[in-house]
């Protein structure tokens, strides 16, 4: 991303220059099935995490929970991109050269976020065996704000790959992203990106010894103390481990593979599909196997429920409190119009008898008549 501010676009990059590139009509690469399959993959995952990361938010007091939000919005960032973004390309039949500078600015955002992503599956890792071997570490390195100073090594982990390494681009015609353009053939090692391959080795493997560490320690715990709860929690924390282990080290392992060798599109394509699980599944493995996740998002939503059926009936209460005073101040226009009806009718009777039968009614007394000069007369 830093030569594409140095340079004011991705095609004034040397080695990104698309002037040769010229577009096949009728589109061969156009794919709307498997891209409007992609968005839909993606809207989903996006749907079952947004509160599921607003749950880790809200129990963001332990440092697990912490990691796991983190984790979340990193894997969003990443859904966003290998799913949504690469449903909308897939239906287009789009590469590189048709969207230059929107593909290098989404692909290195997909970069980073997917690097992030394992250094914080790492951290969780290595929280979750400390948490069991040696709790007293526990609380000298996640504890309080800690936790965000740890989660800070992925984020600015991630920030290096976004802005300083050769983002991915998109290739409709083998359904994945590369680092090579296609814009000249035969120079693919010149987009070589060594530490994407150094990260996806070193910290996927290593992620993925920690998690059978964390496995074989688990049960040897659980087996000073043999229950069948304490048996049925073992095999869903080894299931969840093995799953999570297995997603991320194909994902990984394919996507260096296919940078250097030519693979059939078939493999590129799983290689695509596994990138994108690998991001969306771990809500997925929350949900599943983790009570204390499901038990949390579900008193999340039940008091969702509760506030907006709590405002409806306040709302409600306040429009039948307005419809109340508006009824009495109509009420009391209506009495108060029927009494001046009345006043002027009587008045009108009064008139009228006046004329009919005239009475002085000054004040001077009956018999009295005033004179000319003001002197009253007998």
């Amino acid at each position: 991303m830093n030569r594409f501010v140095f340079y004011g676009g991705a095609e004034s990059i040397p080695g990104y220059n698309c002037t040769d590139y010229k577009p096949i009509v009728p589109n061969p690469n156009v794919n709307v099935l498997n891209g409007a399959l992609d968005i839909a993959y993606g809207i989903v995952v996006i749907f079952l995490y947004a509160p599921t990361v607003v749950v880790f938010h809200r129990q963001s007091r332990l440092a697990c929970f912490k990691i796991m939000f983190f984790l979340g919005l990193f894997d969003i960032g990443a859904i966003i991109v290998n799913s949504l973004i690469t449903g909308f390309l897939l239906m287009k039949g789009a590469s590189y050269c048709d969207y230059p500078n929107f593909i290098y600015i989404f692909g290195s955002i997909g970069l980073g976020c997917w690097c992030s992503a394992c250094l914080t599956c790492l951290v969780l890792a290595l929280n979750r065996i400390l948490d069991m071997v040696c709790p007293l570490m526990v609380k000298v390195y996640f504890r309080g704000y800690r936790t965000c100073a740890v989660l800070m090594a992925p984020i600015l982990y991630g920030i290096f790959f976004t802005l300083f390494t050769t983002p991915i681009l998109f290739s409709a015609e083998h359904q994945t992203w590369f680092f090579d353009p296609r814009t000249m053939k035969g120079h693919y090692k010149d987009y070589t990106n060594i530490p994407h391959t150094i990260n996806n080795f070193s910290l996927v493997f290593l992620t993925c010894f920690l998690y059978f560490f964390f496995c074989l320690k688990v049960r040897s715990q659980f087996r000073k103390s043999f229950r069948p709860k304490r048996t049925a929690r073992q095999r869903q924390i080894f299931l969840q481990s093995t799953l999570l282990c297995l997603i991320h080290l194909s994902a990984s392992v394919l996507y260096v593979i296919m940078q250097f060798v030519e693979m059939p599109r078939c493999l590129t394509i799983i290689s695509q599909y596994l990138w994108q699980l690998a991001q969306g599944c771990p809500v997925i493995i929350y949900l599943l196997f983790n009570r204390k996740v499901r038990a949390a998002l579900l008193v999340f939503m039940t008091s969702s429920s509760q506030d907006k059926s709590s405002n409806y009936l306040r709302k409600s209460n306040d429009n039948n409190r307005a419809m109340l005073i508006h009824s009495q101040i109509q009420n009391a226009t209506t009495i108060v119009r029927k009494t001046e009806e009345n006043e002027n009718r009587i008045q009108l009777i009064s008139s009228t008898t006046h004329e009919v039968n005239p009475e002085p009614t000054t004040c001077v007394r009956s018999g009295d008549v005033v004179g000319e000069d003001g002197h009253e007369e007998q």
